[in-house]
């Protein structure tokens, strides 16, 4: 056949139409909170997701959610059914040390060898920096470009996508930063907003801002320190008017860049929480 056929998880950016136009199949992470588990699927949304949280927090529990891949068999059956369209196959996950699902994969693949061609490649990015890498992955393929080319596509794209966000809370980086409980306690007391990061995949603490408003320039300046901004993509949870200041911000400063608004993914909320927002930079292929 030679077709080259791409898969991906449910922390991908990717609009409904993007799916169907290029057959990509996605499977959802399990979110787990307390006891329970749930599907990351479209109609699970970062609120419910909260809500969720919340109702597992009465009582003044402390709970922190934890990012899941599905088991095994659920896995193989998305290699197998692409396997049936395609005998190549290119998998792109949500960053490894934010979720387990590039490994499981991995242990996927390696079943399904001999069987396919198949590549499963770590994003080392997260939301928008995932769909980004995934829409061009389906692109080329579309195009006709084979196994190795999307591969090397996707490889050089991947040291050219920049993330990062604000939150007001330091609590959910405990684990995935691991940051001890007394600096994410001390964060919330203070009523800190975290600049964090992402560096070879990890989420990373690196400053601390106080206003709204301060975050709208700090986000500003790290999108126009790049030569070649391509795409901007922004991420936010109840920083809507934020998230509007730093559009028009855009608007003024950078008129030809287009500034994609992207959902907010439960996957991610367990990392960074409630209160957010992010921005992501495709800095493009010179």
């Amino acid at each position: 056949m030679g077709k080259v056929r791409i898969i991906t998880d449910s922390n991908a950016a990717l609009s409904a139409e993007v799916v169907e136009t290029y057959s990509i199949e996605v499977i959802p992470h399990v979110l787990r909170v307390g006891r329970e588990r749930y599907d990351e699927t479209p109609d699970f949304s970062a609120e419910q997701f909260f809500q969720v949280l919340r109702e597992n927090q009465v009582g003044g529990r402390s709970v922190l959610p934890e990012v899941e891949a599905p088991n095994i068999n659920r896995i193989l059956e998305s290699y197998q059914k692409v396997g049936k369209e395609a005998d190549q196959v290119v998998a792109i996950h949500m960053s490894g040390q934010l979720s387990p699902m590039w490994s499981q994969s991995r242990k996927a693949a390696e079943m399904m060898m001999g069987r396919y061609g198949i590549r499963v490649i770590d994003s080392m990015t997260a939301s928008m920096g995932l769909s980004k890498l995934v829409e061009m992955a389906a692109k080329a393929a579309h195009d006709g470009a084979d196994l190795v080319e999307v591969a090397r596509l996707i490889n050089g794209a991947i040291p050219h996508l920049y993330v990062t966000f604000f939150s007001e809370t330091l609590h959910y980086l405990e684990r995935s930063a691991k940051l001890g409980s007394a600096q994410s306690v001390l964060g919330t007391m203070l009523g800190i907003k975290a600049m964090i990061t992402m560096e070879d995949g990890k989420l990373i603490p690196l400053e601390k801002v106080q206003s709204r408003d301060e975050v709208v320039e700090k986000l500003y300046n790290f999108t126009v320190e790049f030569s070649n901004v391509e795409d901007v993509g922004v991420v936010q949870h109840h920083y809507e008017q934020t998230q509007d200041d730093f559009v028009q911000r855009m608007k003024e400063g950078m008129p030809d860049i287009p500034v994609r608004i992207l959902r907010y993914p439960p996957s991610l909320a367990a990392h960074l929480g409630p209160n957010v927002m992010g921005v992501v930079v495709y800095e493009g292929l010179v």
